[in-house]
């Protein structure tokens, strides 16, 4: 796997794409960011869990309590935030997480839907693919990859905003 292009990690070369390309890349054109935050639902159990450490030290002094919990419900929110994972497509770049992959080694989008994105997670699950996925999130796109040598078939990620995510794969394709 020292390939660049399997790796998708090493910088991209000239002969991915036309000289556009390229140049968007050094001008690092944020076509489309989105952060995968968390539910609602995920939200409140987090302030929740928080808050429970503070509860905890109730009996001791109301004043720790209340520091406790105030830190606690923080720490939580920053732990959700942080552990949410960021999906952008800077340049000719594709990033998902820590992953990344020039997009003039993927095919045409496939936005799905809910009933498509559950498709895709349940009777259409594509083990080898690059999976980045959110229970919470119940939309998404699956981009093949074009790549011969790359091990996974396509990037399956979830998106509360597949359309844009789509429109900017093939924007930042085109150069």
């Amino acid at each position: 796997m020292s390939d660049a292009s399997s790796d998708h990690t090493a910088p991209p070369s000239s002969d991915l794409g036309d000289p556009d390309a390229a140049d968007a890349v050094s001008a690092g054109e944020i076509l489309h960011r989105e952060r995968l935050l968390p539910s609602v639902g995920t939200w409140i159990v987090g302030i929740a869990f928080g808050s429970v450490l503070g509860v905890i030290l109730v009996p001791l002094s109301h004043f720790f309590a209340i520091l406790t919990g105030i830190l606690g419900i923080a720490s939580m929110c920053l732990l959700l935030v942080l552990a949410s994972p960021v999906i952008e497509v800077v340049g000719d770049r594709l990033r998902a997480g820590r992953a990344e992959i020039p997009v003039g080694l993927l095919g045409e989008p496939e936005v799905l839907g809910r009933e498509g994105w559950e498709d895709a997670m349940s009777r259409g699950f594509e083990p080898l693919a690059f999976h980045l996925t959110r229970g919470w999130v119940h939309s998404g796109i699956r981009v093949p990859v074009l790549d011969e040598q790359d091990p996974a078939p396509a990037w399956v990620l979830s998106s509360r905003r597949p359309e844009d995510l789509a429109l900017a794969l093939r924007t930042a394709r085109q150069g």
